[in-house]
């Protein structure tokens, strides 16, 4: 690119920088008010537009300013803070900083004796991670949390879910050159031949490696352990994708009907959408040990609906039959971006077969917008890229890790209703939510 054009581009970001700081910059000097419900806990339409302008015109600029090779570089090694944040996650840095004083911070030697870890070695950790804002050095070898890392006091699903990133899913991360490099092994699409399953040296799925019986510490024969922090994380994550998914689509004008929740962990979704739909009944489905766990949840969360029998916990398997026919809305969230195109329309065309002509099915994933852009999706302000560029980087960094966990993958508009055209199903609305995620609306084809 010639400098000229560097130089207008850099000055329409910065204009771009300017306003969506304002609209930031307003909203953060309103009244506050203590938050009422889940939608309060959002950003506003405008501030969610702002925060996403901020991101992506803060990451061209970084690409347009910094040398080249450096940029290379720091991404290449971008592994290395998130090894720091997964050893943070372990060693409970966050809860044990939780009582640090603001500006004496807890010294470097006090934490390395509370976590066992090397003094030398713990503070260079902590400094990568200070670095990116994560914790604060506030006098030589102190440290305290930023307000990133105080999210994470108390908050055992998130930590799970930052420690699922170093687990599995890293150990298959590391696997997938490999795999796609190999000239057979790319071009399987496969949940049994993933990176996964070569690091791991199995044909096992991650459930069915999760739910393997293994000694407990009591003697007895159960699941292994990490399969708790799996079921955490999914609550962790919920954290962060929940909030959008039950306020950025009229869940009200659907109270009193009948939701099936298939595949639903434990229905942290359907728990949350039980609370604010009295008169709504739920059937939640998942593989039968996860089903056992959900029961303990549901009755210290909202034992009236187990109670009144609103909620239905059903061990049930999305390759087979559904059971539960004519509902209002079937609901498949998480689900369809763990598997390929094939599975897929098994699972949509069993739903479709269980629906009404009056019924619906809303698929609740994260959905792909290219640099291009989609007729479906909202594009960016230019010369912003038409998906925000790095404020939807996650979203990309999440389909690489279900392609290495699952040989699944997350989609864009045009490859769901592709999907859902050969299940004879009709993509009727898409509602974007103010997060990562969106609802894909189906309805039955006319055939």
């Amino acid at each position: 690119m010639h400098t000229t054009d560097k130089s207008r581009q850099l000055r329409s970001l910065i204009r771009l920088l300017t306003d969506a700081a304002e609209v930031v910059i307003r909203e953060w000097d309103a009244p506050k008010v203590a938050p009422l419900n889940i939608g309060s806990q959002l950003p506003s339409q405008d501030m969610f537009e702002a925060r996403r302008i901020i991101l992506g015109a803060c990451g061209m600029c970084a690409d347009l300013v910094q040398d080249p090779l450096s940029r290379l570089s720091e991404i290449t090694c971008g592994y290395i803070p998130a090894r720091a944040l997964h050893i943070a996650a372990q060693a409970c840095l966050f809860d044990l900083l939780a009582s640090a004083d603001p500006v004496e911070g807890i010294s470097i030697h006090e934490i390395s004796c509370r976590t066992g870890i090397n003094e030398s070695k713990l503070v260079r950790i902590l400094r990568c991670l200070c670095s990116i804002h994560v914790f604060a050095e506030v006098k030589l070898n102190h440290f305290t949390n930023t307000p990133t890392s105080a999210a994470v006091v108390g908050n055992e699903p998130f930590r799970s879910w930052i420690l699922i990133g170093g687990a599995e899913t890293f150990a298959a991360s590391y696997k997938l050159p490999a795999i796609i490099m190999d000239p057979v092994k790319t071009h399987s699409l496969s949940h049994r031949e993933s990176a996964l399953q070569e690091v791991l040296d199995t044909k096992l799925t991650l459930w069915e490696y999760l739910e393997t019986g293994v000694s407990q510490e009591d003697g007895t024969i159960g699941p292994r352990p990490e399969l708790r922090t799996w079921s955490l994380a999914m609550i962790g994550g919920a954290q962060m994708n929940g909030p959008p998914l039950l306020c950025d689509f009229p869940w009200e004008k659907h109270n009193g009907c009948t939701i099936v929740d298939v595949g639903a962990g434990v229905g942290s979704m359907s728990l949350e959408l039980a609370k604010i739909m009295p008169i709504t009944r739920f059937h939640v489905q998942d593989r039968g040990a996860v089903i056992q766990d959900a029961r303990a949840i549901w009755m210290r969360e909202l034992p009236e609906a187990i109670g009144s029998n609103r909620v239905n916990l059903m061990a049930h398997d999305f390759f087979t039959e559904q059971p539960i026919k004519g509902a209002d809305i079937y609901l498949l969230r998480y689900i369809l971006h763990d598997w390929p195109d094939k599975d897929c329309i098994t699972i949509l065309k069993l739903l479709r077969d269980a629906m009404a002509r009056n019924s619906c099915l809303l698929v609740a994933d994260y959905l792909l917008n290219t640099t291009i852009g989609s007729s479906r999706l909202k594009s960016a302000p230019h010369p912003l890229p038409a998906n925000y560029g790095v404020a939807q980087i996650f979203s990309n960094m999440h389909d690489l890790s279900m392609m290495s966990l699952f040989n699944g993958m997350e989609r864009s508009p045009n490859e769901l209703e592709d999907l859902g055209r050969q299940a004879g199903l009709e993509v009727v609305r898409i509602w974007e939510c103010r997060g990562y995620m969106s609802i894909v609306e189906f309805r039955r084809d006319l055939d």
